[in-house]
């Protein structure tokens, strides 16, 4: 995570467990569902350069990779970036803060930003920055955790519990994300993950998704928006 109030992913006990979720078979269905639809707003094309934004342990970055684009990942948690080195991949990871990205003008193809947006001090500052390396035609997309998705209310009743990394975390609203990318262009978003968050609907959750994203756009667990400069 990059340019964080107080940066609740610095710590390595942190960093290092932050993937393993993915490996069970909610995190598995959950990741399949959040890259169904950033891939659908992203569009991500093979040999295009792209820029993940609060890379944390690289895992969006390294999916880039997989896909053939030229990938470069930005973090401000060293304990995050060391997982992401740890990676077989061909990114090129780098330490800095979002609000003060270390590029030119027009440098990216691609931009994209999956859960960070939630934990830095000033977002609409990280998305002015997101677009200025962003090159004319090229994509931003922004996802971030859904305030109100089932989803979103645990992890907030959560973090009421015990000191989880979602304590620091802003959830925003449908129309606050909306209006916030909406500063940069047109924007067009939809909603991932509508299954319940300790795993109910797990057997039905492709039918949930397109139900959802036709129904309840609003409701899933992770807003996606995307701006084209």
């Amino acid at each position: 995570m990059t340019g964080a109030r107080h940066n609740p992913f610095a710590s390595a006990e942190v960093a290092g467990a932050y993937d393993g979720w993915f490996a069970s078979p909610l995190g598995a269905a959950v990741d399949r569902l959040e890259k169904r639809l950033i891939a659908r707003l992203a569009a991500p094309r093979a040999g295009q350069s792209a820029l993940d934004v609060g890379t944390g342990t690289g895992h969006y970055a390294a999916y880039l990779d997989d896909l053939g684009l030229l990938v470069t990942g930005i973090d401000a948690s060293p304990a995050m970036l060391e997982v992401a080195c740890a990676r077989p991949s061909d990114v090129v990871w780098q330490e800095g803060d979002a609000a003060a990205l270390p590029y030119a003008d027009d440098s990216f193809d691609l931009v994209l930003s999956v859960t960070m947006l939630e934990f830095v001090a000033d977002p609409a500052a990280a998305l002015a920055e997101m677009y200025r390396v962003l090159r004319p035609g090229g994509r931003l997309v922004a996802a971030v955790l859904n305030a109100r998705s089932p989803w979103g209310r645990a992890r907030q009743r959560e973090a009421l519990e015990a000191d989880t990394p979602f304590r620091q975390a802003h959830f925003f609203e449908p129309g606050e994300f909306a209006a916030l990318l909406g500063r940069l262009g047109r924007v067009e978003w939809s909603s991932a993950v509508f299954l319940g968050p300790y795993g109910g609907g797990l057997r039905y959750a492709d039918l949930l998704e397109r139900l959802g994203q036709a129904f309840w756009r609003g409701r899933g667990a992770l807003l996606v928006g995307r701006v084209s400069k």
